[in-house]
Protein backbone atom coordinates (compact mmCIF):
# COMPACT_ATOMS: atom_id res chain seq x y z
CA UNK A 1 0.00 0.00 0.00
CA UNK A 2 2.82 2.33 0.78
CA UNK A 3 4.92 1.53 -2.20
CA UNK A 4 1.50 2.27 -4.42
CA UNK A 5 0.90 5.56 -2.21
CA UNK A 6 5.04 6.32 -3.67
CA UNK A 7 4.71 5.30 -6.85
CA UNK A 8 1.28 7.61 -6.89
CA UNK A 9 3.17 10.36 -5.13
CA UNK A 10 5.94 10.09 -7.68
CA UNK A 11 3.57 10.12 -10.90
CA UNK A 12 1.47 13.23 -9.49
CA UNK A 13 4.68 14.97 -9.16
CA UNK A 14 5.86 14.13 -12.76
CA UNK A 15 2.75 15.63 -13.97
CA UNK A 16 2.68 18.44 -12.52
CA UNK A 17 6.19 19.67 -13.56
CA UNK A 18 5.22 18.90 -16.79
CA UNK A 19 1.66 21.05 -16.49
CA UNK A 20 3.89 23.62 -15.44
CA UNK A 21 6.53 23.16 -18.00
CA UNK A 22 3.95 23.03 -20.98
CA UNK A 23 2.67 26.80 -19.47
CA UNK A 24 3.35 29.39 -22.26
CA UNK A 25 0.91 31.16 -24.77
CA UNK A 26 -1.83 28.88 -24.38
CA UNK A 27 -2.27 29.65 -20.23
CA UNK A 28 -2.65 33.20 -21.67
CA UNK A 29 -5.88 31.95 -23.58
CA UNK A 30 -6.79 30.62 -20.19
CA UNK A 31 -5.87 32.80 -18.24
CA UNK A 32 -3.99 31.51 -15.16
CA UNK A 33 -0.64 30.90 -14.23
CA UNK A 34 0.44 33.77 -15.98
CA UNK A 35 2.27 36.15 -14.23
CA UNK A 36 1.07 39.40 -16.23
CA UNK A 37 -1.65 39.65 -19.57
CA UNK A 38 -3.59 41.99 -21.08
CA UNK A 39 -7.19 42.62 -19.29
CA UNK A 40 -9.86 41.28 -20.74
CA UNK A 41 -12.24 42.38 -23.20
CA UNK A 42 -10.59 44.68 -25.74
CA UNK A 43 -9.60 41.49 -28.45
CA UNK A 44 -11.10 42.21 -31.93
CA UNK A 45 -11.90 46.00 -30.94
CA UNK A 46 -13.40 48.71 -33.76
CA UNK A 47 -11.74 52.03 -33.86
CA UNK A 48 -11.49 54.63 -36.74
CA UNK A 49 -7.99 55.87 -37.45
CA UNK A 50 -6.59 58.25 -35.11
CA UNK A 51 -8.04 57.18 -32.01
CA UNK A 52 -7.00 56.47 -28.82
CA UNK A 53 -7.53 53.15 -26.93
CA UNK A 54 -6.74 52.42 -23.21
CA UNK A 55 -5.18 49.05 -23.22
CA UNK A 56 -4.50 47.88 -19.38
CA UNK A 57 -1.99 45.23 -18.26
CA UNK A 58 -2.63 42.97 -15.38
CA UNK A 59 -0.12 41.76 -13.07
CA UNK A 60 -1.23 38.96 -11.13
CA UNK A 61 2.44 38.15 -9.29
CA UNK A 62 4.84 41.50 -9.62
CA UNK A 63 7.45 39.45 -7.67
CA UNK A 64 7.50 36.85 -10.39
CA UNK A 65 7.99 39.62 -13.33
CA UNK A 66 11.24 41.37 -14.15
CA UNK A 67 9.62 43.32 -16.90
CA UNK A 68 7.42 43.62 -19.79
CA UNK A 69 7.42 44.63 -23.43
CA UNK A 70 4.41 46.31 -24.57
CA UNK A 71 4.30 46.76 -28.30
CA UNK A 72 2.97 46.85 -31.75
CA UNK A 73 4.37 46.10 -35.56
CA UNK A 74 5.37 49.61 -35.92
CA UNK A 75 6.48 50.73 -32.13
CA UNK A 76 6.89 50.15 -28.67
CA UNK A 77 5.01 51.09 -25.89
CA UNK A 78 6.34 50.64 -23.18
CA UNK A 79 9.30 48.05 -22.07
CA UNK A 80 10.90 47.65 -18.72
CA UNK A 81 10.63 46.82 -15.09
CA UNK A 82 6.82 47.22 -13.44
CA UNK A 83 6.05 46.58 -9.77
CA UNK A 84 2.51 47.63 -10.15
CA UNK A 85 -0.60 45.36 -10.06
CA UNK A 86 -2.37 47.32 -13.11
CA UNK A 87 -1.19 49.62 -15.66
CA UNK A 88 -2.99 51.27 -18.13
CA UNK A 89 -0.95 52.26 -21.26
CA UNK A 90 -2.55 54.72 -23.83
CA UNK A 91 -2.14 53.84 -27.66
CA UNK A 92 -2.49 55.60 -30.63
CA UNK A 93 -3.84 54.74 -34.10
CA UNK A 94 -3.29 57.50 -35.87
CA UNK A 95 0.07 55.77 -38.18
CA UNK A 96 -1.95 52.10 -38.18
CA UNK A 97 -2.98 50.79 -41.54
CA UNK A 98 -6.61 49.86 -42.05
CA UNK A 99 -8.16 46.28 -40.34
CA UNK A 100 -6.12 44.19 -38.91
CA UNK A 101 -3.15 44.93 -36.41
CA UNK A 102 -1.94 43.49 -33.27
CA UNK A 103 -1.15 45.00 -29.80
CA UNK A 104 1.61 42.39 -28.04
CA UNK A 105 2.47 42.13 -24.22
CA UNK A 106 5.66 40.54 -23.51
CA UNK A 107 6.33 38.98 -20.08
CA UNK A 108 9.64 37.91 -18.80
CA UNK A 109 9.80 36.32 -15.54
CA UNK A 110 12.76 36.07 -13.29
CA UNK A 111 14.27 32.72 -14.48
CA UNK A 112 14.42 34.36 -18.05
CA UNK A 113 11.44 32.76 -19.52
CA UNK A 114 9.08 34.67 -21.78
CA UNK A 115 4.83 34.70 -21.72
CA UNK A 116 3.41 35.98 -25.06
CA UNK A 117 -0.26 37.71 -24.78
CA UNK A 118 -1.23 39.17 -28.47
CA UNK A 119 -5.04 41.31 -29.00
CA UNK A 120 -6.26 42.56 -32.18
CA UNK A 121 -7.71 45.78 -33.26
CA UNK A 122 -9.87 46.77 -36.16
CA UNK A 123 -8.79 50.30 -37.67
CA UNK A 124 -11.35 51.68 -39.91
CA UNK A 125 -10.96 55.08 -42.43
CA UNK A 126 -13.05 57.98 -41.41
CA UNK A 127 -14.07 59.28 -44.22
CA UNK A 128 -16.91 58.39 -45.88
CA UNK A 129 -16.90 56.23 -49.64
CA UNK A 130 -18.01 59.05 -52.20
CA UNK A 131 -21.46 57.41 -54.00
CA UNK A 132 -22.32 56.82 -57.22
CA UNK A 133 -24.55 55.20 -60.06
CA UNK A 134 -23.74 53.74 -63.41
CA UNK A 135 -25.74 54.87 -66.25
CA UNK A 136 -25.62 53.22 -69.56
CA UNK A 137 -23.77 54.93 -72.51
CA UNK A 138 -23.86 52.29 -74.97
CA UNK A 139 -24.63 49.11 -75.44
CA UNK A 140 -22.86 46.04 -77.18
CA UNK A 141 -23.62 42.60 -77.29
CA UNK A 142 -22.04 39.88 -74.88
CA UNK A 143 -21.82 35.91 -75.68
CA UNK A 144 -24.55 34.12 -73.17
CA UNK A 145 -21.96 31.46 -72.92
CA UNK A 146 -18.81 33.38 -71.18
CA UNK A 147 -19.50 32.95 -67.96
CA UNK A 148 -17.15 36.28 -67.40
CA UNK A 149 -14.10 36.14 -65.10
CA UNK A 150 -11.75 38.62 -66.45
CA UNK A 151 -12.44 41.22 -68.57
CA UNK A 152 -9.24 44.28 -70.07
CA UNK A 153 -8.50 45.87 -73.30
CA UNK A 154 -5.21 46.12 -74.58
CA UNK A 155 -5.04 49.15 -77.04
CA UNK A 156 -8.25 48.24 -78.99
CA UNK A 157 -8.08 44.78 -78.30
CA UNK A 158 -10.82 43.19 -75.85
CA UNK A 159 -9.60 40.44 -74.14
CA UNK A 160 -11.97 37.93 -71.41
CA UNK A 161 -11.51 35.04 -69.62
CA UNK A 162 -14.34 32.89 -68.37
CA UNK A 163 -14.75 30.02 -65.89
CA UNK A 164 -16.28 26.35 -65.98
CA UNK A 165 -14.80 23.16 -65.87
CA UNK A 166 -16.05 19.77 -67.84
CA UNK A 167 -16.88 19.42 -71.17
CA UNK A 168 -19.97 22.00 -71.22
CA UNK A 169 -18.64 24.42 -69.01
CA UNK A 170 -14.71 25.20 -69.96
CA UNK A 171 -12.65 27.95 -69.13
CA UNK A 172 -10.75 30.05 -71.97
CA UNK A 173 -9.19 32.84 -72.59
CA UNK A 174 -10.30 34.83 -75.62
CA UNK A 175 -9.89 37.75 -77.52
CA UNK A 176 -13.28 39.35 -78.38
CA UNK A 177 -14.66 42.14 -81.12
CA UNK A 178 -16.43 44.94 -79.07
CA UNK A 179 -18.76 45.57 -81.79
CA UNK A 180 -20.49 41.91 -82.37
CA UNK A 181 -19.12 40.21 -79.02
CA UNK A 182 -18.27 37.52 -81.49
CA UNK A 183 -14.62 35.55 -79.95
CA UNK A 184 -11.92 35.71 -82.47
CA UNK A 185 -9.31 33.63 -81.23
CA UNK A 186 -9.43 31.84 -77.68
CA UNK A 187 -7.05 29.46 -75.74
CA UNK A 188 -8.84 26.57 -73.87
CA UNK A 189 -8.03 25.46 -69.92
CA UNK A 190 -7.59 21.95 -69.37
CA UNK A 191 -10.91 20.60 -68.37
CA UNK A 192 -9.36 20.51 -64.76
CA UNK A 193 -9.11 23.79 -64.43
CA UNK A 194 -11.73 26.77 -63.51
CA UNK A 195 -10.65 30.14 -65.05
CA UNK A 196 -10.57 33.26 -62.90
CA UNK A 197 -9.44 36.85 -63.39
CA UNK A 198 -7.02 38.11 -66.17
CA UNK A 199 -4.83 40.94 -66.71
CA UNK A 200 -2.46 42.46 -69.46
CA UNK A 201 1.34 43.34 -68.47
CA UNK A 202 3.57 44.37 -71.37
CA UNK A 203 3.82 41.41 -73.83
CA UNK A 204 2.42 38.90 -71.27
CA UNK A 205 -1.01 37.59 -70.64
CA UNK A 206 -1.90 36.34 -66.74
CA UNK A 207 -4.85 34.36 -65.69
CA UNK A 208 -5.73 32.81 -62.27
CA UNK A 209 -7.32 29.84 -61.92
CA UNK A 210 -10.32 29.36 -58.44
CA UNK A 211 -8.49 26.39 -56.45
CA UNK A 212 -6.20 24.64 -58.86
CA UNK A 213 -3.43 27.63 -57.20
CA UNK A 214 -1.85 27.92 -60.60
CA UNK A 215 -1.58 30.85 -62.84
CA UNK A 216 -1.23 30.78 -66.34
CA UNK A 217 1.30 33.20 -68.18
CA UNK A 218 0.54 33.37 -72.34
CA UNK A 219 1.98 35.66 -74.85
CA UNK A 220 -1.17 38.09 -75.32
CA UNK A 221 -0.22 38.46 -79.33
CA UNK A 222 -1.02 34.47 -80.14
CA UNK A 223 -2.55 32.73 -76.54
CA UNK A 224 0.57 30.77 -76.42
CA UNK A 225 1.58 29.73 -72.60
CA UNK A 226 5.06 30.65 -71.96
CA UNK A 227 4.95 29.73 -67.84
CA UNK A 228 2.97 28.67 -64.78
CA UNK A 229 2.92 30.00 -61.00
CA UNK A 230 1.41 28.67 -58.56
CA UNK A 231 -0.07 30.00 -54.82
CA UNK A 232 -1.73 29.22 -51.78
CA UNK A 233 -5.30 30.27 -51.44
CA UNK A 234 -7.83 30.93 -54.26
CA UNK A 235 -7.53 33.20 -57.35
CA UNK A 236 -10.66 35.37 -57.99
CA UNK A 237 -9.73 38.57 -59.47
CA UNK A 238 -6.36 40.11 -61.22
CA UNK A 239 -5.16 43.66 -62.76
CA UNK A 240 -1.89 45.04 -62.60
CA UNK A 241 -0.89 49.29 -61.88
CA UNK A 242 2.22 49.22 -64.42
CA UNK A 243 4.80 47.48 -62.08
CA UNK A 244 2.64 44.90 -59.56
CA UNK A 245 0.00 42.57 -60.40
CA UNK A 246 -3.21 43.04 -57.98
CA UNK A 247 -4.86 39.74 -57.13
CA UNK A 248 -7.90 39.27 -54.97
CA UNK A 249 -9.00 35.81 -53.12
CA UNK A 250 -12.56 36.67 -52.54
CA UNK A 251 -12.03 38.12 -49.15
CA UNK A 252 -11.59 41.63 -47.94
CA UNK A 253 -7.66 41.46 -48.69
CA UNK A 254 -5.61 42.51 -51.65
CA UNK A 255 -2.26 41.20 -52.56
CA UNK A 256 0.40 42.58 -54.86
CA UNK A 257 2.70 40.47 -56.44
CA UNK A 258 5.84 40.26 -58.60
CA UNK A 259 5.13 40.11 -61.97
CA UNK A 260 8.08 37.92 -62.66
CA UNK A 261 8.00 35.28 -59.89
CA UNK A 262 4.73 35.92 -58.23
CA UNK A 263 6.04 36.11 -54.99
CA UNK A 264 3.94 38.28 -52.56
CA UNK A 265 5.16 41.95 -52.09
CA UNK A 266 2.67 42.89 -49.40
CA UNK A 267 -1.01 43.09 -49.03
CA UNK A 268 -4.11 45.44 -48.01
CA UNK A 269 -7.59 44.52 -46.03
CA UNK A 270 -9.94 46.93 -47.76
CA UNK A 271 -12.33 48.50 -45.73
CA UNK A 272 -14.57 51.24 -45.55
CA UNK A 273 -15.96 53.48 -42.30
CA UNK A 274 -18.44 50.92 -41.58
CA UNK A 275 -16.04 47.80 -41.86
CA UNK A 276 -14.43 45.25 -44.27
CA UNK A 277 -15.77 45.06 -47.67
CA UNK A 278 -15.24 40.81 -48.60
CA UNK A 279 -16.10 39.07 -51.80
CA UNK A 280 -13.51 41.26 -53.64
CA UNK A 281 -13.96 40.03 -57.48
CA UNK A 282 -12.62 40.87 -60.80
CA UNK A 283 -10.42 43.53 -60.41
CA UNK A 284 -9.25 46.90 -62.97
CA UNK A 285 -6.65 49.53 -62.19
CA UNK A 286 -8.16 52.47 -63.59
CA UNK A 287 -6.41 56.07 -63.13
CA UNK A 288 -4.47 55.48 -59.78
CA UNK A 289 -7.20 53.31 -58.20
CA UNK A 290 -8.61 49.91 -57.74
CA UNK A 291 -12.30 48.86 -59.07
CA UNK A 292 -13.51 45.93 -57.84
CA UNK A 293 -16.62 43.77 -58.44
CA UNK A 294 -18.11 42.89 -54.95
CA UNK A 295 -19.09 39.54 -55.75
CA UNK A 296 -23.39 38.31 -55.61
CA UNK A 297 -23.89 42.78 -55.28
CA UNK A 298 -24.27 44.76 -58.16
CA UNK A 299 -21.90 47.08 -56.46
CA UNK A 300 -18.51 48.36 -57.51
CA UNK A 301 -16.16 49.68 -55.37
CA UNK A 302 -12.99 52.16 -56.12
CA UNK A 303 -10.04 51.27 -53.40
CA UNK A 304 -7.04 53.42 -52.90
CA UNK A 305 -4.32 51.12 -53.41
CA UNK A 306 -1.91 52.55 -50.77
CA UNK A 307 -4.30 52.16 -47.93
CA UNK A 308 -7.16 49.99 -48.99
CA UNK A 309 -9.80 52.81 -47.52
CA UNK A 310 -12.80 52.32 -50.08
CA UNK A 311 -12.95 55.86 -51.43
CA UNK A 312 -16.01 54.98 -53.93
CA UNK A 313 -19.07 52.62 -54.60
CA UNK A 314 -21.22 52.26 -57.57
CA UNK A 315 -24.53 51.40 -57.94
CA UNK A 316 -25.19 49.07 -60.40
CA UNK A 317 -28.48 47.92 -59.52
CA UNK A 318 -30.04 49.40 -62.47
CA UNK A 319 -27.67 47.82 -64.74
CA UNK A 320 -28.39 44.10 -63.40
CA UNK A 321 -32.33 44.91 -63.66
CA UNK A 322 -32.25 45.71 -67.63
CA UNK A 323 -29.25 43.74 -69.00
CA UNK A 324 -28.83 40.37 -67.03
CA UNK A 325 -31.78 39.09 -68.69
CA UNK A 326 -31.04 35.17 -68.03
CA UNK A 327 -27.37 35.56 -66.90
CA UNK A 328 -26.22 35.72 -63.89
CA UNK A 329 -23.99 38.22 -61.50
CA UNK A 330 -22.31 41.48 -62.48
CA UNK A 331 -18.96 40.63 -63.04
CA UNK A 332 -16.32 42.07 -65.54
CA UNK A 333 -14.95 45.61 -65.85
CA UNK A 334 -12.24 46.90 -68.26
CA UNK A 335 -10.93 50.07 -69.00
CA UNK A 336 -10.00 51.68 -72.51
CA UNK A 337 -7.21 53.94 -71.51
CA UNK A 338 -7.10 56.12 -74.85
CA UNK A 339 -10.64 56.83 -74.85
CA UNK A 340 -11.19 56.93 -71.23
CA UNK A 341 -14.13 54.60 -71.55
CA UNK A 342 -15.61 52.31 -68.32
CA UNK A 343 -17.15 48.77 -69.43
CA UNK A 344 -19.09 46.55 -67.88
CA UNK A 345 -21.09 42.89 -68.05
CA UNK A 346 -21.78 39.81 -65.71
CA UNK A 347 -21.52 35.97 -65.90
CA UNK A 348 -23.45 35.05 -69.00
CA UNK A 349 -24.77 38.66 -69.85
CA UNK A 350 -26.12 38.73 -73.44
CA UNK A 351 -24.97 42.78 -73.10
CA UNK A 352 -21.44 44.39 -72.49
CA UNK A 353 -22.24 47.85 -71.74
CA UNK A 354 -20.46 51.21 -71.83
CA UNK A 355 -21.07 52.92 -68.84
CA UNK A 356 -20.39 56.41 -67.10
CA UNK A 357 -20.76 57.76 -63.52
CA UNK A 358 -23.23 59.99 -62.13
CA UNK A 359 -22.38 61.50 -58.60
CA UNK A 360 -25.07 61.02 -55.98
Amino acid sequence: MIQKLVSFTVIFSLLLILLIGCTGEEDIKRGSLVPARFELPFNNTTVQLGQSIPIEVSIAAPSEVKSIKVYTKDSVIYEGPIDEIKKTFEITTSTWSFGTNQVSLETTINDGTKRLDHRIIKVLPITFPKEYSAEVLTVFPHATTSYTQGLEFDGDQLYEGTGGTGATGRSMVAKVKLNSGRIQEKKLLDEKYFGEGITIMGDKLYQLTWQEHTCFVYDKTTLQELSQFTYTGEGWGICNDGEQLIMSDGSERIYFRDPNTFGLKRSIEVYTNEGPVRGLNELEFIEGKIYANVYTQNQIVIIDPATGAVTGRIDASILALDYRKTGEVLNGIAYKKSTKQLFVTGKNWPNLLEIGLVAE
